[in-house]
This record gives C-alpha cells, sequence and structure tokens, in this order.
C-alpha cells in the first residue's frame, strides 16, 4: 500500500496518540503536528515527528497531509473540519460535530470535494466487536435487548466541552446501532450533573428501542473505576463484551418446564489483544489509497450523533 502523508490538528488527550500510531504505521509518513500551544505541537513533534504549527492552515497549504485527523473540542469540529475537507481527507474524532447541522454541513463538503470522512467511534475498531459481529451474523443471531455499561475514572481532557452523553454514551449507542443493523426509533434518557466543570452532565442512563429490540446504555464520568461493558441477550442464548480485557463471554440459553429462562457458561473467547486506534487509523488509511467508504463513514457518524442529541435534549427539558 502507498505511503501516505498524516497530519494531527489538536495534539492534547485523544491527539497525542494519533500522533503516536501515525508514527508507527508502515503506510504514514507523519508531517505536521498542529496545536493553539505551538509549545505543546513542538513537544509532540519532538517525539513522534512532523513539523509543528500553530497555524492549522498554515500546516495544510505547506504540509499537504492526505490524511488528518481533528482531535479539538467538538465546537471547533464544524470549522476546522470545513477548512480540512476543502483541501484533503479527514477523520474527525467522535462526536462528529455539536448540532445536526454542523454535522450534515461535513458530511456534505466531503461529497462535494470527493473526500474521504470517517468518524472516530473508536470501539467498532476493537476486536471483540468484530469478532461478535462476524459470529453473530453467521449465526443468524436474533437480537432481544442489549445493555452497555460505560464508566469511566475521573480524568477530564483539555478542551472537553460536552457532557457525558456526548463524550462517553455515543459510543454505546454507535455500536448498539452497528450490532443490530437499525436505526433508533424511541429515545429517553435521565440524567444529572455533579460537577461545575467540564459542562453538561456527568451521569445518564439512555433508554432506546430500535425496532422489535430493546437497548440501554449507562454512562459515568466520575466513577472511580473503569469499566467497558456490552451485555447482549439473544434469542440461542447471552453474551457478555468486555472492551477493556477484550473477552467475550457466551452463554447457552435453556428452558424450564416452569418457563424460566437461565444462562449456563457456554465458553470465553479471548481475542489477541490489538490496540483499536492503531486498526482505526490503518482503516482509515486504506480507505484513502482504495477510494472506498469507511466502516464509521460521515453519515454513519451524524445517525449516532442524532440519537444522543435527542437523548440529550431530554435531559436538558426535565
Amino acid at each position: 500500500m502507498e505511503t501516505l502523508k498524516t497530519a494531527v490538528i489538536g495534539v492534547g488527550g485523544m491527539g497525542q496518540h494519533h500522533a503516536r500510531v501515525y508514527s508507527e504505521l508502515e503506510n504514514s509518513e507523519l508531517v505536521g503536528i498542529s496545536d493553539i500551544n505551538l509549545e505543546r505541537a513542538r513537544e509532540i513533534a519532538d517525539r513522534y515527528g512532523g513539523f509543528p504549527y500553530k497555524d492549522y492552515k498554515e500546516m495544510l497549504e505547506k504540509e499537504k497531509p492526505d490524511a488528518v485527523s481533528i482531535a479539538v473540542p467538538t465546537k471547533l469540529h464544524a470549522k476546522i473540519g470545513k477548512d480540512v475537507l476543502a483541501v484533503t481527507n479527514a477523520l474527525i474524532e467522535k462526536p462528529i460535530a455539536d448540532t445536526v447541522e454542523n454535522g450534515e454541513i461535513l458530511v456534505n463538503e466531503a461529497g462535494k470535494n470527493g473526500r474521504i470522512l470517517m468518524v472516530g467511534q473508536i470501539e467498532r475498531f476493537n476486536p471483540v466487536i468484530q469478532f461478535f459481529k462476524e459470529w453473530a451474523e453467521r449465526k443468524k443471531i436474533q437480537y432481544l435487548a442489549l445493555t452497555a455499561l460505560r464508566l469511566g475514572i475521573p480524568v477530564f481532557r483539555p478542551g472537553l466541552d460536552t457532557g457525558v452523553i456526548l463524550d462517553l454514551a455515543i459510543h454505546d449507542v454507535d455500536i448498539i446501532r452497528y450490532l443490530t443493523g437499525k436505526e433508533v426509533d424511541e429515545v429517553n434518557a435521565s440524567g444529572v450533573s455533579l460537577l461545575e466543570t467540564p459542562p453538561g452532565e456527568d451521569h445518564a442512563h439512555i433508554w432506546m428501542r430500535l425496532g422489535d429490540v430493546s437497548a440501554s446504555v449507562i454512562a459515568n464520568r466520575i466513577a472511580s473505576r473503569k469499566i467497558r461493558r456490552l451485555g447482549i441477550i439473544f434469542k440461542e442464548g447471552y453474551a457478555e463484551i468486555d472492551y477493556i480485557a477484550q473477552r467475550i463471554s457466551l452463554y447457552a440459553q435453556y428452558g424450564r418446564p416452569d418457563d424460566r429462562l437461565l444462562y449456563h457458561p457456554k465458553r470465553v473467547i479471548e481475542l489477541k489483544r490489538e490496540e483499536p486506534l492503531k486498526r482505526e487509523l490503518s482503516h482509515f488509511l486504506e480507505c484513502i489509497s482504495l477510494g472506498k467508504e469507511p466502516i464509521v463513514s460521515g453519515k454513519e457518524g451524524l445517525e449516532s450523533l442524532k440519537v444522543v442529541l435527542r437523548a440529550e435534549n431530554i435531559v436538558n427539558h426535565r
């Protein structure tokens, strides 16, 4: 595969890892690092390569990258994303934008200019999700309900400007849509704000209906323990996915005369540990080289954004 010139805009919490991975990929030449804090840009450039810039427009003009990761505060996604898509391909960290209108602007801009636009929904590239989706499609399982639990320790990233629904719960909303292949028909939500900063709710519970499938997401960003799990009830049994351990526990379902359903251990699948971000960025570069649509296209990112904004709106108006 051809070597592509890569660059990163915004090298705070997540952006620094984009720079690291680009520096490690064989088909990537990291040429530019841009951050409003020039000293930070220099620090990351010294560590991973590329030339540091304060002005991302100058970087785009001088370096002419083939692929750019955008990891800036959500409210800046539309402005910076539009500027990048005018000249090259972009991966925008989730959510795609702060409003549906701004997300649509980015999708339209990519289409108008013939660019690849990908949204950084990293959990789609977790080996456990890829394995389970392929297994479920092969077995033709019938989903009944999904329950996601996403707790994060209180380490807030510089520039974080959203509540926990857009920051964390969007991962699980996206995965539930991806696994079931269904869109969300109904949404309800509750939430509570416990801290003054960052803004928005710090704990949220979202309920969804996707056709004949029900789902719920609990997200909390001030818990003392980090948990990333997804429970899946389907007609043939039950599965529990542990994103962090990259482990799937499968249980068979048995009926009793009194119609109670009991779940009995069947098998535990331990997958080879792989970094989801490396898989994600490799896919991004592959899509550019081959001219194919990403697994998480701009349109896909927009659909997940619509759901979480509906949930956030309910929370804010209770």
